[in-house]
């Protein structure tokens, strides 16, 4: 397999490349870590620029033209979902320095990078269904309070209820709730809303609406239930969506395994200019365990009251 982590690092060596340090102010960092523990997300302000958020609509606007309306279709509920293997131009808001800096502020350190995905729901487009993206339950880190994977989330337009922002259910991401039991996410009947009645598509008590601005950046607990509001505006709502894997080398061996596998190959023949700027994500894992299987369902470690 190639490794781009060892080809960038001796392609730095080569030249004596130096990182840039810059530094952030976070407001209450202690209370931002407090809130992603307890509720299983927090919001940051204006983290990423206008240089950033341009060069990425750039991105999303050629990538949305690739597609076809049978792929539409069967994504009708979430929006496109293309992924970044394609699109090196992402890097720079996938490596965004504030983004990294800022994690390391809020103790969210030691990340890893699996994959980003261009979300775009376009005008009229529907409800996305309650869902958890957690795919890692098996390991006993999906059970405590430093979770396996986030997800990082960059809207290009500022969103409101009306064209479609996000809805989460606080607290579910250590909580077993009644969604639990209604199926996994990202299945193609789900996806095409074969079924309309799903009650994944449902209100349910306590969820709450997060309206951002464009540039602004939500930092979530994969373990969480989100879902979106419907666009009912005229104009396209999209939403970038990177994950993340903190604390990597505390994860069991075929997590940290299956992360390198899949950024790898997703990400190889990215040129050394994108891959220079997402460096400091990009998973490195020597052992010799195997990938793990996916697991998007919680045992019963996972209990309705919670830990």
């Amino acid at each position: 397999m190639i490794d781009l982590f060892h080809i960038l690092w001796q392609k730095k060596e080569e030249r004596g490349d130096k990182m840039a340090v810059k530094t952030i102010s976070i407001s209450e960092p202690a209370t931002k870590l407090k809130q992603f523990q307890r509720e299983g997300y927090c919001v940051l302000e204006s983290i990423a620029d206008e240089t950033t958020l341009e060069r990425t609509r750039t991105c999303v606007k050629k990538a949305v033209a690739t597609l076809d309306s049978e792929k539409l279709a069967s994504a009708r509920s979430p929006g496109t979902l293309i992924d970044s293997g394609p699109y090196p131009e992402l890097a720079g808001i996938i490596g965004n320095p504030t983004t990294l800096l800022a994690l390391d502020k809020l103790g969210i350190t030691n990340c890893r990078f699996w994959k980003a995905v261009i979300i775009s729901k376009p005008p009229g487009g529907p409800r996305l269904y309650w869902h958890q993206d957690c795919m890692m339950w098996q390991d006993p880190r999906s059970y405590s309070d430093r979770s396996p994977m986030i997800f990082l989330m960059y809207y290009m337009e500022d969103t409101t209820r009306k064209n479609g922002c996000l809805r989460l259910l606080p607290g579910t991401h250590r909580r077993r709730h009644v969604l639990h039991d209604m199926g996994v996410a990202h299945t193609p009947d789900i996806n095409s809303i074969e079924n309309p009645n799903d009650p994944r598509f449902l209100d349910y008590p306590d969820e709450q609406d997060v309206p951002m601005r464009a540039g602004d950046l939500i930092i979530g607990d994969a373990r969480m239930f989100h879902s979106t509001h419907a666009n009912k505006s005229d104009q396209q709502r999209t939403v970038i969506t990177i994950w993340f894997h903190p604390w990597f080398d505390d994860l069991l061996p075929g997590t940290q395994s299956w992360v390198h596998e899949e950024c790898h190959r997703r990400h190889h023949d990215w040129p050394e200019s994108a891959l220079k700027e997402i460096a400091p994500v990009i998973p490195h894992y020597t052992g010799n365990v195997a990938p793990m299987k996916y697991n998007r369902v919680p045992d019963e470690r996972l209990s309705v009251s919670g830990p």
